[in-house]
């Protein structure tokens, strides 16, 4: 009875792990709506029924493996149509599985066909295929989302869970039935800790996610009066063209050429649209440009800005998020000092898209440097929301091969940004 108990929970547990590395590799591979969604539950239950029936039945390694690899590759043939997919997917995951078996089973039990052995070991078993999992899913990077989240607090679950029980089995300090309630336990503790950190993970990418939408469409709204009060201006200075027109004839019959001077400087000024400070021509930038700087010059004493952009501009989704995050952390920064300063210069050259963002700064930023790069670490109340944007800053500059640089020097910090965008035209 205890073997069963332990047999059906380790399996479930399982069960879980293995939608997470299918998850792994097909994340973006399917919209899941609710028809799909109750396809997957079923395949996967499904599957755990007949794997654990035929594990108590037959106790048959071929028997096992069969089992496992045809309920592996149905449940990704939901996710996929593709054979090739399928096939790397389904024996990637089974053989991270098999290769755990094998490190915590066979070195202690003498396991023959037909024979069952205690079912603690297929305990350590799954906390193992967890580890895998967490260390495959940082490698493969699939979900980009929780790149820099996740740490190594995170992964000592699993191993203070394998460590309990093994020094419980070798010291012999409890019962049988002892074993099982903990076992059963630390898998509880287990998939609740990682189901409940998912959970938790999403709610804050969602979070983030929008922020970055409110922040588009109050960028559009802004673009959209910019607009409109500019054309208000020039329908108001047409309507008073004739009278323009015969002022400016008048004077040049007099000779009066400062005069005339004055009076066309004056309709430029009257035209101007003092809330449109880019135009690029480029709607998606100067809308997230215009409504941040906006916001800058009503917080900020000094804003100095110099774009330089072609109308054309491709990927402008990735240079608003970087401009984006990157201006809101520099007016954050700023406004927390004395002078109040935010200098912007953006260029494309050759190609070569250059971003600088300079600004006022109190001396409080916390730069880590890890794996060859540079990371910003925010002093902001809501570090989680604002590292993901920052994090997504510097994920954007690697997937254009480009280069982030990081300068605090002295009551300054400059960002400055390479982005290599041959395809775009000057």
């Amino acid at each position: 009875m205890t073997d069963f108990i332990i047999c059906v929970s380790t399996n479930l547990f399982r069960i879980y792990l293995i939608s997470r590395f299918i998850h792994i590799f097909l994340e973006d591979e399917e919209k899941e709506d609710c028809g799909s969604r109750m396809r997957h539950m079923l395949v996967y239950g499904g599957f755990f029924i007949v794997n654990t029936a035929a594990y108590l039945i037959f106790h048959t390694v071929w028997v096992n493996i069969a089992c496992n690899l045809a309920g592996i590759g149905l449940i990704v043939l939901t996710y996929t149509s593709s054979i090739k997919t399928i096939l790397f997917v389904t024996c990637s995951v089974y053989m991270i599985n098999m290769g755990c078996s094998t490190i915590s089973i066979l070195p202690f039990v003498n396991y023959k066909d037909g024979v069952g052995f205690n079912q603690i070991y297929e305990v350590i078993d799954v906390f193992l295929v967890l580890l895998c999992e967490l260390l495959t899913e940082k490698i493969v990077d699939a979900r980009r989302k929780m790149q820099g989240v996740r740490n190594i607090s995170l992964g000592l679950v699993p191993l203070c869970s394998i460590g309990m029980l093994c020094m419980m089995i070798y010291t012999k300090s409890s019962t049988e039935t002892g074993l099982v309630i903990i076992s059963v336990g630390l898998i509880i503790v287990n998939f609740f800790t990682f189901y409940l950190y998912n959970i938790l993970s999403d709610a804050l990418f969602h979070q983030y996610e929008n922020e970055v939408l409110r922040q588009e469409i109050q960028g559009y709204a802004n673009q959209l009066d910019v607009m409109l009060q500019g054309e208000e201006k020039v329908k108001a200075l047409r309507h008073d063209m004739k009278h323009h027109m015969n002022e400016l004839k008048i004077l040049a019959a007099k000779g009066e050429n400062k005069a005339i001077e004055e009076y066309i400087g004056d309709m430029e000024e009257f035209i101007t649209n003092t809330n449109e400070i880019v135009s690029s021509g480029n709607l998606e930038i100067d809308s997230v440009m215009n409504y941040l700087l906006r916001r800058a010059k009503e917080e900020l004493r000094t804003v100095n800005v110099n774009v330089r952009l072609p109308k054309s501009v491709s990927h402008s989704f990735d240079i608003n998020v970087i401009l984006g995050n990157l201006l809101e952390n520099g007016i954050e920064a700023a406004r927390q000092t004395e002078s109040k300063r935010l200098d912007i210069n953006i260029e494309l050259q050759q190609g070569l898209l250059r971003i600088q963002v300079e600004n006022s700064y109190n001396g409080k930023t916390v730069i880590n440097r890890e794996k060859g790069h540079q990371r910003l670490l925010t002093t902001k109340k809501a570090s989680g929301l604002h590292g993901i944007g920052l994090e997504n800053v510097r994920k954007m500059v690697e997937k254009y091969d480009g280069i982030m640089e990081v300068c605090p020097d002295g009551d300054t910090f400059r960002v400055i940004l390479i982005l290599y965008m041959s395809e775009v035209k000057n």
